[in-house]
C-alpha cells in the first residue's frame, strides 16, 4: 500500500487509515478489521506511515496519527 501520491497528498489507502485512525488508536488488526484490508497490507502500510511521521505506536502497540498526519490528513 503507497501512502503519498506523487504530488505529496495521501493516496486514498493511506486516507482510509489515517481517518479510522484519527478518531481513536488501534492495533493493527483491529485497523484491518474495521477497513476490511488484510492484515498484511495494513501492517506494511503502517510501518510506512511511521517512517514517514505520520503516525506514531503507543505504549499498548496501538497506532495514533500524529500532528504531520493530521495536517496531511485535512489537506
Amino acid at each position: 500500500m503507497a501512502c503519498v501520491n506523487g504530488d505529496g497528498t495521501l493516496t486514498q489507502s493511506a486516507k482510509s487509515v489515517l481517518s479510522s485512525l484519527d478518531n481513536k488508536p488501534m492495533s493493527a488488526e483491529q485497523l484491518s478489521q474495521l477497513i476490511s484490508v488484510p492484515l498484511f497490507k495494513v501492517r506494511s502500510s503502517l510501518r510506512d506511515m511511521k517512517s514517514m511521521g505520520l503516525v506514531k505506536m503507543t505504549n499498548d502497540e496501538h497506532y495514533e496519527v500524529t500532528e504531520g498526519g493530521r495536517k496531511l490528513l485535512s489537506r
